[in-house]
């Protein structure tokens, strides 16, 4: 289920684990915008509302695909600015997409990496929080979430977070060997032997470990 996820969106796991997403927009059609459009949205005192009410309602419509485009853009140079290693003006795209679209989870998402690419985790950890709340099964935030709570020592929460993407990307090798690193990291080492030795399995069965001398 991630792995199709991602890969509609142009990415596929396990490559994407910490990266952001380039959200796709269109063109908006301002021209689709008519003189009359306009004309019959400012007159409003004529006999008939009807006219106003569609001029109007095309007027709204086209500033609302054109918020879209714009908070698309920003969140789309803030991938180019941190695919470029500027991670500052990177976040700077990302805070105006936001500012934006409070609700907009992809870049507040994206915005999470480039902070936890910072080493600012407890601030990254935020926004990938309020990711997951704004969207429960966005599950690259519960992986990001889970690589910066490994990062801060908190294991215990990270492997929660693992338990939610293996759920439902059980195949998956990288996953499972890093929850085995932080239940081993934990203590837990028959845990750990156990993921790991289910990581391996699967590596071994995957067409890329057949090609390998």
């Amino acid at each position: 289920m991630i792995r199709r996820e991602w890969m509609m969106l142009g990415f596929s796991w396990p490559s994407v684990v910490i990266a952001a997403l380039f959200v796709g927009f269109w063109v908006c059609p301002a021209s689709a915008l008519t003189d009359d459009d306009w004309t019959s949205c400012a007159r409003t005192g004529g006999l008939s509302v009807d006219l106003p009410i569609r001029g109007c309602t095309a007027v709204i419509e086209a500033g609302q695909q054109m918020l879209v485009q714009l908070v698309a853009a920003y969140n789309n140079r803030g991938v180019a600015h941190r695919s470029n290693g500027d991670i500052d003006r990177a976040i700077e795209d990302y805070d105006q997409a936001i500012r934006l679209n409070p609700d907009y989870y992809v870049a507040i998402n994206n915005r999470g990496v480039a902070l936890m690419n910072k080493g600012e985790l407890d601030r990254a950890i935020a926004d990938f929080d309020r990711t997951i709340q704004l969207r429960p099964d966005y599950f690259a935030a519960f992986y990001n979430r889970a690589v910066a709570l490994g990062r801060k020592g908190l294991f215990e929460r990270a492997i929660a977070d693992y338990d939610v993407i293996i759920k439902v990307d059980a195949r998956n090798a990288i996953f499972l060997h890093e929850r085995g690193t932080m239940k081993a990291k934990m203590g837990d080492q028959i845990g750990a032997d156990a993921d790991f030795r289910r990581a391996e399995a699967l590596d071994r069965g995957s067409p890329r470990s057949a090609e390998r001398p």
